[in-house]
């Protein structure tokens, strides 16, 4: 479990698609977690390979969730309690978020006025629009917002011989603005139309290797603060299956963003001791296994969520392995199955604070 006097938090994800957020093939990126040893870690994989009678030099999560081998991964499941930790990215959420982000708070910036985030406001939009939008301006239409706003801010298009331009996301915006049907939600909008000259600045090739539209950065961060809250104020370190992603500069940035004070008046997400991110191989590393097997496991909670399914015994199981961060709106379907439940790691904290 420790490495001298530093944790060892083994991770994994399951729908990562990159920058790739609005033609995924999966609506949830889930990043796992896993506070063991080696020999926990051989146990556990062990356990259910016998169960599953998977003969792959590699145990992954699809073997183990087939409804067969339910029992023994309920099983492990509880064995783990609060040793895990399972966060979910709603990814047009994040979308709109990074929209609201973009435009609202940049202009907020160059401004001089407070930001979005120290008042809350950043989160209450994104949350109104992701909510209210699709029904609003009509699914195909927002649709369209998100996905062409992803295009422009996708890093990797901008090598292309065509990089991408402001203008089917200006125009995308427009037909939005003009077709919504809810007053409150059309002043918003055309809000965010006043401000869409920031976008400008994302247009065009970029020699920028900040790919800032995949949720893996941000969420290995917020991650780091809700391992804070498993473990205590105590340090730790990342040890996560190779992603590209995650080369030397971005593994020193998020450890550098866990490790700052949140500008959020009130906040409980304080600084985290992440001392450093380590890549390794998880067909060697039996953690990282375990840990993609829980990134399993929240993929097919959130998709049972989405089905309007809350008390499936695989999301009663799982529930004490559920970041209470998760990245969704107010009311979603997945805000629901995170907050359902109290978490007693969260009443641990809270009673040891």
């Amino acid at each position: 479990m420790t490495d001298g006097t530093v944790i060892t938090i083994a991770c994994d994800e399951s729908g990562s698609e990159g920058e790739n957020l609005m033609s995924a093939a999966h609506p949830v990126f889930v990043h796992a977690s896993v506070n063991v040893s080696r020999e926990e870690a051989f146990d556990i994989v062990d356990r259910l390979r016998a169960a599953s009678g998977s003969r792959a030099s590699e145990l992954k999560s699809k073997a183990v969730l087939q409804p067969s081998n339910r029992y023994a991964l309920l099983t492990e499941l509880h064995r783990l309690g609060i040793q895990g930790n399972i966060a979910i990215v709603d990814k047009a959420f994040y979308v709109t978020a990074k929209m609201v982000d973009l435009l609202l708070e940049e202009d907020a910036h160059a401004k001089g006025l407070p930001s979005m985030a120290f008042v809350g406001l950043g989160r209450e939009l994104a949350s109104s629009l992701h909510a209210e939008a699709p029904a609003a301006v009509g699914h195909e239409r927002w649709s369209t917002v998100l996905t062409e706003f992803n295009k422009l801010i996708r890093s990797y298009a901008r090598a292309n011989s065509m990089p991408p331009t402001v203008h089917p996301f200006f125009d995308a915006l427009d037909r939005a603005t003009e077709n919504c049907s809810n007053e409150a939600l059309q002043g918003v909008l055309a809000t965010l139309a006043d401000v869409r000259h920031h976008a400008y600045g994302h247009e065009g090739p970029s020699l920028d290797t900040f790919k800032e539209m995949d949720p893996m950065l941000p969420t290995l961060a917020a991650v780091a603060r809700t391992w804070r809250w498993r473990i205590g104020d105590v340090p730790f370190e990342f040890v996560c299956d190779n992603y590209p992603a995650l080369d030397e500069r971005m593994r020193e940035w998020i450890v550098l963003a866990a490790s700052v004070d949140l500008p959020i008046p009130g906040s409980p997400w304080r600084p985290a001791q992440l001392r450093a991110i380590r890549m390794a191989d998880s067909r060697f590393d039996a953690r990282i296994q375990v840990a993609d097997i829980l990134a399993g496991v929240g993929r097919e909670i959130s998709r049972l969520a989405f089905e309007n399914e809350f008390d499936d015994a695989l999301q009663v199981a799982a529930h004490e392995l559920l970041d209470v961060n998760v990245m969704s709106s107010d009311g979603s379907p997945l805000d629901t199955l995170v907050r359902r439940r109290p978490h007693k790691y969260i009443d641990q904290w809270n009673d040891s604070a």
